[in-house]
């Protein structure tokens, strides 16, 4: 497992990474927004034996870092890539706070950040088109 940089080459695999994982989300990310975000913010792939497995973008505000997203393909789910994903980010990105959103139904995600000192924030009322959200925070 490697994780590194996504780079303008990336992009395609990664799109279509979040097409398969953000199947009919209306946030889903658009191929356009990958060229953006892979010259402007934090974007990071892990490779497995020569093959994308799965992204992570930081969204980098002025005073803390905002996890944008995260996907890992169905194929290589259960590995710990999310986790490793996450331990990676801490150590490059450690000159600020970091935040994200997260579905209030989405306890497996809510554990995870948890599990890396991520605290619940404030609840957000109708976030999603569909339900609430948690804006969680890692104070550094």
């Amino acid at each position: 497992m490697k994780i590194e940089k996504a780079t303008k080459s990336d992009v395609k695999t990664l799109f279509e990474i979040e097409k398969n994982v953000f199947l009919g989300d209306i946030m889903a990310l658009d191929l356009s927004s990958f060229y953006y975000h892979v010259k402007k913010n934090n974007l990071y792939k892990v490779v497995i034996e020569n093959k994308i497995a799965g992204y992570i973008l930081w969204l980098n505000r002025k005073h803390f870092y905002r996890l944008y997203s995260l996907a890992i393909l169905d194929e290589f789910r259960g590995l710990g890539i999310a986790s490793k994903l996450l331990e990676f980010s801490l150590e490059k990105l450690k000159d600020k706070n970091m935040q994200l959103e997260v579905r209030k139904s989405n306890f497996k995600a809510i554990k995870l950040y948890e599990k890396f000192g991520f605290k619940v924030a404030k609840e957000l009322r109708d976030y999603y088109e569909d339900e609430d959200g948690l804006l969680m925070r890692l104070e550094r």
